[in-house]
């Protein structure tokens, strides 16, 4: 008796379970239908462009250094009279920074002295010589007269040697004080020189601008120390021109291809987000750089700032103009990939049209081109040169006629189309890109709803006031609230 209970119930619960499912799934599934997605034809301008970040340089920046070691006493004034400073306008020659110059001119003194003794000692080798041309001439003569007498008894042998000793002797001490003068010259030279070098490290502490510009940097300050190393230390850098600049652009390797030198760039900055600039693409640099296996390389743009409101490492926005057509018909890329069923292509074009045929596209009037109405049949031999051919499908009521074109350059979302004689395309035309279910109660056809085993559930019965005449102001209709605040 208790196992056929139990089987009872089972098939109780079974059978309950599936009405209920069945009553669900009526629910959704009665009154369904298919509608078209559909996109319009839109007439616009086509950019293909590269995108690339970059950023705003100077396009000549000057660095201004010290070639000399001291304090910085004090900065120059620019243009409009003021203390040299970050955006100060100045010109070429202009006095930016002294540094202190006590050391230096200790050290033009000393090669001062240094050149005062070089020429002392010229006149002391020229005196010299003069000392040694004399003696030289004596012993010249004794020599000659010697040589008259020759060796005998008048002069003997170790006179006459000694004759000729001493003339020897006063030779050589010319040729010394001659080397001696050479020496002293040399040395003046050189003491020249030092005192040149030290004279020009006098003008070292006198940071002046070697340009006309706008100081873009000022890395110094009054009393700080400035040593000089091997390198010149920076002090200031100066743009020569902010009204021309340049951005310095990172594209990446998979684009470089499509950048070339005199392209056209447009872009923006972040600081005015609803101007747009122009500027051309000066040259691409042959180093790339690599950043976590990413290969970039930097393209430099000229750019014209005459009202200098783009200020110097701004961020850019740059596009790459690579093609630009004006006022042409586009579709969504999407579009190219709806192949209908036969059933719903338009009877007027379903002549010689084939749905889903991969990987040809459906071309009405390829098959039966001398059944196609007058007017439709395509001209091969008319077709644009540029782009691959292709089918759209353009919505006629519930049903789909098709429109060959030729497809164009695609921006990524939307193609370039151009309707193949015979064949017509407007603005605002319904492209189908797909189907989707829609019921018929939202499609608002007023589909028979049915409830459990195809009856009508039963209608929920308005609250009213319980017999009694609703007071004025209160609502009969039953409302369902949240919960009481």
């Amino acid at each position: 008796m208790n196992a056929i209970v139990k089987w009872g119930l089972g098939v109780a619960v079974l059978g309950g379970g599936g009405a209920a499912a069945w009553y669900y799934l009526s629910e959704s599934t009665v009154g369904e239908t298919m509608a078209f997605r559909t996109a319009d034809v839109v007439r616009d301008h086509f950019v293909n462009k590269v995108q690339a970040t970059g950023t705003l340089e100077p396009q000549e920046l000057v660095d201004v250094g010290a070639q000399v070691t001291g304090e910085i006493k004090e900065f120059g004034v620019d243009l409009a009279g003021k203390r040299v400073d970050y955006g100060s306008e100045v010109k070429a020659g202009q006095l930016l920074a002294r540094i202190d110059d006590t050391i230096v001119e200790l050290d033009i003194k000393r090669a001062e002295a240094s050149v005062a003794q070089a020429k002392a000692q010229i006149l002391t080798a020229k005196a010299n010589i003069s000392q040694a041309e004399v003696n030289k001439k004596k012993a010249d003569r004794d020599l000659d007269r010697a040589k008259k007498l020759g060796v005998g008894d008048a002069l003997s042998q170790m006179d006459y040697d000694q004759y000729l000793t001493q003339a020897e002797n006063a030779a050589a001490s010319l040729e010394s004080a001659q080397a001696q003068l050479a020496n002293a010259e040399a040395q003046l030279q050189s003491a020249n020189a030092m005192l040149e070098s030290e004279l020009r490290n006098r003008d070292y502490t006198r940071i002046t601008t070697p340009v006309d510009g706008t100081i873009v940097v000022r890395q110094v300050n009054v009393g700080q120390t400035v040593v000089s190393n091997m390198s010149a230390t920076t002090l200031f850098l100066v743009a020569r021109d902010l009204r021309k600049m340049q951005i310095w652009a990172s594209v990446n390797e998979a684009d470089i291809a499509k950048v070339h030198a005199g392209q056209e760039v447009r872009y923006t900055v972040d600081a005015l987000p609803n101007e747009s600039f122009t500027g051309v693409v000066n040259k691409i640099r042959p180093n790339a750089t690599m950043s976590s296996n990413v290969v970039t390389y930097i393209v430099e743009v000229d750019i014209e700032n005459p009202d200098r409101k783009l200020l110097p490492y701004m961020s850019a926005n740059a596009n790459f103009i690579v093609k630009e057509v004006k006022d042409c018909l586009m579709v969504p890329d999407v579009a190219f990939e709806f192949r209908p069923s036969r059933e719903l292509i338009d009877p007027s074009a379903r002549k010689g049209a084939r749905p889903e045929p991969p990987p040809a596209l459906p071309l009405p009037g390829e098959d039966d081109a001398a059944d196609a109405p007058a007017g439709d049949k395509p001209v091969a031999d008319e077709q644009p040169a540029d782009g691959e051919r292709a089918v759209v499908w353009v919505q006629k009521g519930d049903k789909v006629a098709p429109v060959e074109v030729m497809r164009g350059e695609s921006d990524g979302t939307r193609s370039i189309v151009t309707p193949l004689p015979g064949f017509s395309l407007e603005e605002g035309d319904k492209l189908v890109t797909g189907l989707r279910s829609v019921s018929a109660v939202a499609a608002g056809k007023g589909g028979k709803q049915g409830g459990l085993f195809g009856m009508n559930g039963p209608k929920r019965r308005q609250r009213g006031a319980g017999g009694v005449a609703p007071k004025p102001g209160q609502n009969t209709v039953e409302r369902r609230g949240g919960p009481p605040m």
